[in-house]
């Protein structure tokens, strides 16, 4: 695996993770190459927008922030990669615990940056 593009991933995904957190819609956008597939329990969706809205969120669960990510780099090739997050703990302002979530994130090279083109998550309610 080429370490300068396993660094260049993690920080496409670290922006992605900024832009979530700041709750920056365009931002988040910026991220992605639309249609995202988003693989559910037992089906794929090809979307046009991002399926997490980090305003409705904070609005529905009191979510504050997230926490405790696990991230590995699984494969990097020339035009795709794979990307694991592990264990994150989403949290209220006060740090009490509302979930915590798992995802599988597919990058592909899109005019020479990494931007997602698909996800899957599993939340865990606390």
């Amino acid at each position: 695996m080429d370490k300068e593009e396993r660094a260049s991933l993690l920080s496409a995904y670290q922006r992605y993770l900024v832009a979530f957190n700041a709750n920056d819609l365009n931002a988040i956008n910026d991220c992605v190459s639309y249609p995202l597939a988003y693989i559910g329990g037992d089906s794929v969706t090809l979307l046009d927008q991002f399926p997490i809205n980090p305003a409705d969120m904070k609005a529905s669960k009191g979510w504050d922030r997230s926490d405790s990510f696990e991230i590995d780099v699984v494969a990097v090739g020339e035009n795709k990669a794979h990307l694991l997050m592990r264990n994150t703990r989403r949290l209220r302002k006060d740090g009490e615990l509302i979930e915590e979530a798992t995802g599988f994130y597919a990058y592909k090279k899109v005019s020479g940056a990494w931007k997602m083109f698909a996800i899957s998550d599993i939340i865990f309610p606390a």
